[in-house]
């Protein structure tokens, strides 16, 4: 599978549409965090959080040796994101953005600089 690398520009692009999300959005941009930050925290791959939202195949990224009791409750956490009545508008979002890749998106999500995104760096 050839992957293109997202340019400069595309990260711009992503970073700032989600500013605006934060700005008109807050509610669900906060959920988003919430989700975005525990997924790091436990150490998921965004790829598997990016597929649980938008309900694409989950086995290339199916976090194998997490506890099943600690991905029930992080399902559970992404499952109250999913329920919110703006998540069209995320969705929306990460479809636009689906060349940056969910890794990167959600990395701007959590505040890193597109400048230190753009490159040859793969991330899942």
């Amino acid at each position: 599978m050839l992957k293109t690398l997202a340019s400069l520009g595309e990260l711009e692009s992503a970073k700032e549409d989600f500013e605006n999300l934060k700005r008109t959005h807050p509610a669900v941009f906060e959920q988003l965090l919430h989700v975005v930050s525990l997924t790091r925290q436990l150490q998921i791959k965004y790829g598997y959080m990016g597929s649980l939202v938008m309900n694409e195949d989950l086995k290339p990224y199916y976090p194998e040796y997490v506890k099943e009791s600690i991905l029930s409750l992080y399902q559970r956490e992404v499952a109250k994101l999913k329920d919110h009545e703006d998540i069209q508008v995320v969705q929306e979002r990460l479809r636009k953005h689906k060349n940056v890749g969910y890794p990167k998106l959600f990395l701007l999500i959590l505040g890193a600089k597109p400048e230190m995104l753009k490159g040859s760096t793969i991330f899942k």
